[in-house]
């Protein structure tokens, strides 16, 4: 990785970012990507699409918002056998125009991710074909075993329904049969499951009350969330973190918590009964980040599973050798996420995928 695209990278967490008014010009389903660019209010880009070289689409946008957003800016086709693609067009910042012309070179990563997509085979056997495609150890697939000391799944399982007060959904039942880890994180085999205050109390140590106790911490709403919340995935990384369900779901216009996305208009409720999946870290504690779709409704359990491999088991995949390189996936049924950065001192493009960064998976 270049030195200028790792300062961008190291400056982004800094920066705000914003929900764009207009909406993308529809396309039809298939490969597709959708440009996201990232620019200060008031800022413009004109630009050709260019793929292979011929004129794809066109990119006509004003910033309205500060930052990357989460809706598109353009969305437009990736055609089979896509080899370079190009920008050429203008930014107008603070007043000043300055034209651009890049060309990059594309690598598709479906030929690894593609069995994560297969609609045509179960979860399990889909993650288990990805594993196969991935560096070894990245992602195992294995029976389930019974942890030490714990009842059966068949005595568990309705225990953890009475206590939630809600049926489980149909993901959760799954893990007593299959153990699935990536890296040093896995998924929680359903008769070690407990709730999150739970596992924030008997795992990662933290008091219930007292200074830095979750009743200081947290605010009455995250607290009662955690209660009532089911851990299901455990990540272990730079911090503990983890994937969990809450049965009771969103209500309408909470903060969503993903990175950025200023001017939101927060989580809107789902289907009934399916409640919303999120996630929890050590370092975000206060601010759980709801798993929604790009209408800002909850996430099904089965896009919250697959959401943990596109999150944590393609770091080595995605990841383009150089600036001049672009890598997309052919196979994502969502649009590609590409930011589109403009240099502050020469003003000129980088583009780069973003679908399988820790941070805009939520997007």
């Amino acid at each position: 990785m270049s030195t200028t695209r790792r300062s961008i990278l190291a400056t982004l967490g800094a920066l705000p970012c914003g929900l764009l008014q207009a909406q993308p010009q529809a396309v039809a389903q298939g490969p597709r990507a959708g440009i996201h660019p990232w620019l200060e209010v008031g800022d413009a880009v004109v630009a050709d699409v260019l793929a292979n070289g011929k004129v794809a689409a066109q990119l006509n946008h004003q910033a309205t918002q500060p930052g990357l957003l989460r809706r598109p800016a353009l969305v437009w086709a990736l055609p089979k056998g896509l080899q370079r693609v190009q920008l050429r067009g203008n930014l107008t910042r603070a007043g000043k125009t300055t034209p651009f012309n890049k060309t990059w070179t594309v690598r598709d990563m479906a030929s690894v991710s593609a069995p994560l997509y297969d609609q045509g085979k179960p979860w399990i056997e889909r993650v288990r074909g990805l594993a196969k495609r991935l560096e070894e150890g990245t992602v195992t697939v294995e029976r389930a075993k019974l942890p030490a000391g714990k009842p059966p799944a068949a005595t568990a399982l309705p225990q953890l329904e009475k206590r939630l007060g809600a049926p489980l959904p149909a993901m959760v039942r799954l893990l007593a049969d299959w153990r699935v880890e990536v890296g040093d994180s896995s998924f929680v085999h359903p008769s070690a499951m407990t709730t999150v205050t739970d596992m924030l109390r008997r795992q990662w140590d933290y008091a219930l009350s007292g200074k830095d106790g979750l009743d200081q911490l947290l605010s009455p709403s995250v607290r009662a969330r955690y209660d009532r919340s089911l851990a299901v995935f455990v990540h272990v990384g730079d911090g503990m973190g983890a994937l969990a369900w809450d049965p009771a779901g969103v209500t309408a216009g909470e903060p969503t918590h993903t990175w950025g996305d200023q001017g939101n208009p927060g989580a809107q409720p789902g289907t009934a009964n399916e409640g919303v999946w999120y996630w929890l870290h050590q370092e975000y504690l206060r601010k759980p980040s709801l798993l929604l779709d790009e209408d800002y409704r909850p996430r099904n359990a089965e896009a919250a599973f697959t959401h943990v491999l596109q999150r944590l088991a393609f770091s080595e995949v995605e990841e383009a050798a150089n600036d001049k390189e672009l890598v997309v996936d052919s196979a994502l049924p969502r649009a590609n996420l590409l930011q589109l950065h403009f240099d502050e001192e020469s003003r000129q493009p980088s583009l780069w995928l973003r679908s399988y960064d820790s941070y805009y998976t939520l997007f």
